[in-house]
């Protein structure tokens, strides 16, 4: 079969790539990133906390883990607060 990936037993899974094991350069390799673009949802809290964590993207992670538990508990907050609007 050639529509399928294998695994060390032989045997291919219908569907999946094929992932070709040989050599390939370091540039081949890479997968490039992808940029979203993060569209604002109008809501300044949510907003505002979306922005930190975007700007924390390159930093080391722990700096991403607080920034990130800050935007958790702020979008708690916020679909807390839809029932009473």
């Amino acid at each position: 079969m050639t529509d399928g990936a294998g695994n060390e037993t032989g045997m291919e899974y219908k569907g999946l790539p094929h992932v070709d094991d040989g050599e390939k350069g370091a540039e081949e390799a890479t997968i490039p990133a992808s940029v979203a673009v993060r569209q604002p949802t109008g809501d300044d809290a949510v907003d505002t906390v979306l922005d930190e964590l975007d700007a924390v993207a390159d930093e080391p992670l722990d700096a991403q883990i607080q920034v990130g538990g800050q935007v958790h508990r702020v979008l708690q907050g916020r679909l807390a607060d839809l029932g009473k609007e």
